[in-house]
């Protein structure tokens, strides 16, 4: 039978008729019957001509199959909120399609997704590689969905979490957040509600400071990577430019300190092992020629390269380490409560099981030293960098993770630091990364 209709599967992007396509807005004025959720429909039902269908949530295959046999005879339009093909009704139109073997003459019209629509108004939290993750299990087993979730953390991306909560699934919301929690510390999170719809709203919060409540359908999440820069309503994640261009006048002349700091480590730490590397590291952190007699290695630092490669959690004392980390991290401070012990160290013994296998820096308290070997006896890291600063317990400290069976990288005194630790982190983070 010859088909004379025709069926047109139309994003209509976030919301505002300014942001249609020319193609959607063409297809929505001249279709004979426009399908689609009544919330939907509702954005664009000034600009219908023809004839409206409206249906509720989980309808969706009456939808498809209304939408089709109409098709063989009319100009059908079936809308779709932002993209269809994300998260959209046109997979499920092809699926139907392929599965039942119907003839229909039918095309895709693409349309601006939540993400690019609260991306917009964030100032680029996204501007290259990046994660996208719906939390409803509707369709997908929550398994699957907790899975995803830990292989987009673990690679230091900005990800959009679509479908973060409805009334129903909340619990679904509460779980993500303390997987991002475990995985990326008190990361800044931008909560995009109604993106160029009424009642916009754009907020960037901490983690912690989230009221779920306040999230819904109606909102995106996007959390930010280690790379991405956060003001009270901004984020952007630098995609490189100032790697190949001179951005600006601070980029040439950082260049060429750094080149020029190279050049004078190298004359004075020459070598071209990873040990030789690490001590450069520290030194150009700290400024002091010392570190090259200070640091002490224990075991081969290419432990610690082959734990990162095989996928080793990282694990730190304090915030100014996790924050400065070219990976991603679990800052024991975050999971301290307030006791008689320092904060740090009650974290790292709260963080006992977790500890089994990662590589661990301290850099800061000469107590969170002594409560890892105090956890290490029954849950053994691959590798330790301790380098904690000052006069009260600080060499006594890093003596005890010395005598430890377990490989690490210390130093000698009561010098060290959040920057020294965080600088010799980097260096076999890069390593690993770089085979």
């Amino acid at each position: 039978m010859q088909l004379r209709g025709k069926l047109y599967v139309v994003g209509i992007g976030p919301g505002s008729k300014d942001l249609l396509t020319l193609k959607a807005y063409e297809v929505i004025r001249n279709a004979d019957v426009v399908i689609g959720h009544k919330r939907y429909i509702e954005l664009i039902r000034d600009l219908v001509q023809g004839e409206i269908i409206e249906s509720a949530m989980r309808k969706e295959l009456e939808r498809v199959k209304k939408a089709v046999e109409l098709a063989k005879e009319k100009k059908v339009c079936l809308v779709s909120g932002g993209d269809p093909c994300i998260y959209g009704i046109a997979s499920l139109l092809e699926e139907y399609i392929a599965s039942n073997e119907i003839q229909v003459d039918y095309e895709l019209i693409p349309g601006i997704t939540a993400l690019n629509a609260a991306n917009s108004l964030l100032g680029c939290a996204v501007s290259g590689d990046h994660g996208v993750l719906s939390l409803s299990d509707q369709l997908v087993d929550w398994g699957k969905i907790e899975h995803r979730l830990r292989v987009m953390l673990r690679s230091d991306v900005p990800i959009a979490i679509y479908n973060p909560s409805s009334r129903k699934r909340v619990e679904n919301l509460k779980k993500a957040l303390e997987i991002i929690f475990s995985e990326r510390g008190d990361v800044k999170i931008a909560i995009v509600k109604n993106a160029y719809r009424e009642g916009e709203e754009v907020r960037i919060k901490k983690l912690s400071e989230i009221n779920i409540e306040e999230v819904d359908m109606s909102s995106i999440l996007i959390i930010s990577s280690s790379e991405t820069l956060v003001t009270e309503k901004k984020m952007l994640t630098p995609r490189g430019y100032s790697m190949k261009y001179e951005v600006g006048a601070k980029t040439k002349r950082a260049k060429e300190i750094a080149e020029q700091s190279a050049e004078i480590l190298r004359e004075a730490i020459p070598g071209d092992t990873l040990r030789d590397e690490i001590v450069r590291r520290a030194v150009m952190a700290t400024g002091d020629m010392s570190y090259r007699d200070l640091l002490v290695f224990k075991g081969d630092p290419e432990q610690a390269v082959e734990a990162l490669r095989r996928g080793a959690k990282i694990i730190v004392d304090v915030e100014m380490v996790r924050i400065g980390l070219r990976a991603n991290a679990i800052s024991a401070i975050s999971f301290a409560k307030g006791s008689e012990k320092t904060r740090t160290a009650e974290g790292i013994l709260n963080l006992a099981e977790e500890i089994e296998g990662a590589v661990v820096g301290i850099g800061n308290a000469p107590s969170s030293a002594m409560a890892l070997c105090e956890v290490a006896e029954n849950y053994k890291p691959a590798f330790i960098v301790a380098t904690p600063v000052g006069f009260v317990g600080a060499s006594e400290s890093k003596e005890m993770v010395r005598k430890l069976d377990i490989p690490s990288i210390t130093n000698v005194g009561t010098k060290g630091g959040s920057g020294v630790c965080t600088a010799i982190l980097n260096c076999l983070i890069e390593h690993a990364g770089s085979h």
